[in-house]
């Protein structure tokens, strides 16, 4: 893996664990500047926790679109609500 898509990588984990959500069973990878999310995430059991998941997801790819070293994000995500 270059050292630029480790860093970029770095970048992204920072942006997701901003958020109050189990990210434990969620797979990270950039490759030549291609976010790539897969796996399961799913609610904390806190009050700052969010309520809808696939908002955050939203902003999130929105959020890795506006970084200047990300080409795409490519999310195949699923939401435990259980």
């Amino acid at each position: 893996m270059p050292l630029e898509d480790k860093q970029t990588r770095l970048r992204v984990c920072r942006e997701i664990a901003k958020y109050d959500m189990d990210t434990s069973l969620l797979n990270i990878k950039v490759i030549n500047g291609v976010v790539y999310l897969d796996g399961r995430i799913s609610p904390m059991r806190s009050p700052n926790a969010p309520s809808d998941l696939r908002k955050v997801l939203e902003k999130l790819e929105e959020t890795f679109m506006m970084m200047s070293d990300i080409n795409d994000v490519v999310m195949d995500v699923a939401i435990d609500t259980s």
